[in-house]
């Protein structure tokens, strides 16, 4: 089967990189390895997606799946008080909380409307330069004229391809869902340092609340975060946050959350989104609009636009995501003789 694009990853990168495609006539194969039955992370989105989803068209099946209003952040983060942080003078409004995998169905579900063949719970084996185009290895192969590689933190295909990827840390998150107990209120984004890492919850959908540690990998190895015994120890040790993990709660979920960025970004046929191309620290909040505005960006250049535009777009991101990352780690300075806070006042 030959194809003019495919889209190897359907998180918001690849749906929205799919969905442009397709909207100008291209005939586009998304590939997802998952049925988006599973947690995902990144349930907070800033303001910053609000004009974003419009210029998609998205705005209301957003709405219509009932996403929850984030008005502030609160954190115990440079001092042991707990101090807020409120959208108020965001000129795009407020933020929200969601459940990720349902607002991943859905960029997936309007790339389908649009016309993209959407394959879900198959897994790209390979991509591979093939004359004038590139196989993809998958249950349902195709040639394809050109490739978006949306497949998160690996970069698989991009670094199948002979791209670089330059990391800056080992950052994991470490996270359990709890149902809210009878009479809990949900609350908002919370935050709070601790001397090897730090801790974030926020609500979700359906009366749940998500805890997540941050931590080096090393250190989480070496603290069984992974564990619901060693998982639960930790937030015992905290401050704040261990009155937030209360009710029943789920399973340990471990995934990567390191910082890196993709050297290029984009080549010949091919060009790198989201985590693929840039993959930020969970504190920044802003994985998913940078994810809407590459996979948006790319389409462009697929269709016939100049690489050097979206290259240049990647580069300033990133030189400016490390600078804020540095300055935001900065502000926290108890546990500056700790080895998590000294290795990022270091960049």
């Amino acid at each position: 089967m030959r194809v003019d694009a495919a889209v190897v990853g359907g998180g918001p990168a690849g749906a929205t990189a799919a969905l442009r495609l397709a909207g100008a006539g291209a005939t586009v194969v998304l590939y997802e390895r998952s049925a988006y039955d599973g947690l995902r992370m990144g349930e907070t989105l800033p303001p910053s997606v609000n004009p974003l989803l419009r210029e998609l068209g998205l705005w209301d099946r957003f709405l219509a799946a009932e996403p929850m209003p984030s008005y502030l952040t609160a954190s115990a983060w440079g001092g042991p008080e707990v101090a807020e942080r409120s959208f108020v003078f965001s000129p795009y409004g407020h933020g929200w909380h969601t459940d990720r995998a349902a607002f991943d169905r859905m960029l997936a579900d309007a790339a389908a409307a649009a016309g993209v063949a959407v394959r879900l719970g198959e897994a790209v084996r390979g991509v591979r330069r093939v004359g004038g185009g590139f196989a993809v290895d998958a249950g349902s192969p195709v040639v394809a004229d050109v490739v978006v590689d949306a497949t998160g933190r690996s970069a698989r295909v991009a670094r199948g391809l002979g791209a670089r990827r330059a990391g800056r840390d080992r950052l994991v998150c470490a996270a359990r869902v709890f149902a809210l107990p009878p009479g809990a209120t949900a609350g908002d984004t919370f935050l709070e340092a601790v001397p090897d890492g730090w801790w974030y919850a926020a609500p979700l959908p359906a009366r749940r609340r998500l805890v997540a540690a941050f931590a080096d990998a090393r250190h989480a190895a070496r603290a069984g975060l992974a564990t619901p015994d060693g998982w639960a120890a930790a937030v015992a040790r905290t401050a704040h946050t261990h009155a937030l993990a209360t009710g029943d709660a789920g399973p340990v979920h471990v995934v990567s959350a390191a910082s890196h960025h993709l050297t290029p970004a984009a080549g010949p046929g091919w060009v790198a989104v989201g985590d693929a191309a840039l993959a930020v620290d969970p504190l920044s909040s802003g994985g998913v609009a940078f994810a809407l505005r590459t996979g948006m960006r790319a389409a462009e250049v697929l269709l016939g636009g100049a690489a050097e535009g979206y290259l240049a777009l990647v580069e300033a991101e990133a030189a400016e995501y490390y600078r804020l990352r540095e300055e935001v780690y900065g502000w926290e300075a108890r546990f500056t003789g700790d080895p998590f806070w000294r290795e990022r006042a270091t960049g």
